[in-house]
């Protein structure tokens, strides 16, 4: 069965001092089928695992695949919100997935859960899902958004490190 894989991933790049992460989000059968795709994508060295989670829902929504797009005004939104605590040099992040008919109803959301203890809170990336999903087996699959009203956590599957590069 094919899930949504949200992906954490982490390694060196050019004139970086440190690692820098990013998020991707394969559809694959099982997180091993994600690993060659996020190796062909890497741009600097060292690529390693830092979490991953498949992703069953969102924001009320159960998540399904599908081999059809979905007919409807609803959309999947990532969100990356950046901001700073008084206490802790760097800036802090947390990430979200929101379902939404627009981007600024996502961001809304978005800002009344994400990184409520921080001063200058901001968001520092938005998506839709659909635009940036990869495909393990290549082949093109849709996210269908079924209303259930659930809670969902983006608690990760796994966490840890684990060198693909």
């Amino acid at each position: 069965m094919k899930k949504l894989f949200v992906i954490g991933i982490g390694g060196s790049v050019s004139k970086a001092n440190i690692e820098v992460h990013d998020v991707q989000l394969v559809i694959a059968d099982c997180i091993e089928k994600t690993y060659e795709i996020l190796k062909e994508d890497w741009y600097g060295e060292h690529l390693h695992l830092d979490e991953y989670k498949a992703l069953t829902g969102a924001d009320g929504c159960a998540i399904q695949i599908k081999d059809y797009p979905q007919n409807t005004e609803l959309n999947l939104f990532f969100l990356n919100r950046g901001g700073y605590l008084k206490e802790t040099f760097g800036e802090q992040h947390e990430y979200g997935f929101f379902v939404a008919k627009t981007e600024e109803e996502a961001k809304e959301k978005a800002k009344k859960e994400l990184l409520k203890n921080v001063t200058d809170s901001h968001v520092d990336g938005i998506f839709k899902v659909e635009n940036s999903l990869k495909f393990a087996d290549g082949m093109k699959l849709y996210i269908h958004l079924i209303l259930d009203e659930k809670v969902y956590s983006l608690n990760p599957d796994w966490s840890g490190y684990k060198k693909l590069i």
